[in-house]
């Protein structure tokens, strides 16, 4: 696995450990597990806690990365995610700074 590859998943996999447990836009899908299961469950937790998540998206991530790093279709939404999560975060601190 070439650094291009490992960055790039490793990007996409914060993005989308990010938009699981963190993001306004997935509340719906962990306010279900939470109301249907209880805020003390296992899964309740798991959809909640990034370190948690972190695991399993990256494992299915990097399994992907193993077996399709040469798809331009992997290569194109691995750079997506990146991207993203590298602009949300970058916007994240310069919007902090200016409020301070």
């Amino acid at each position: 696995m070439s650094i291009t590859i490992f960055l790039l998943t490793l990007g996409a996999a914060a993005r989308l450990t990010r938009l699981v447990t963190d993001d306004y836009i997935t509340r719906h899908f962990r306010a279900f597990f939470i109301r249907r299961l209880g805020p003390d469950n296992d899964l309740s937790y798991l959809v909640t806690c990034p370190w948690c998540m972190s695991m399993y998206i990256g494992g299915g991530m990097f399994t992907l990365a193993y077996f399709y790093s040469w798809h331009p279709a992997y290569l194109i939404v691995t750079a997506a995610l990146t991207a993203s999560y590298l602009i949300g975060t970058v916007a994240t601190l310069v919007g902090s700074a200016e409020v301070d």
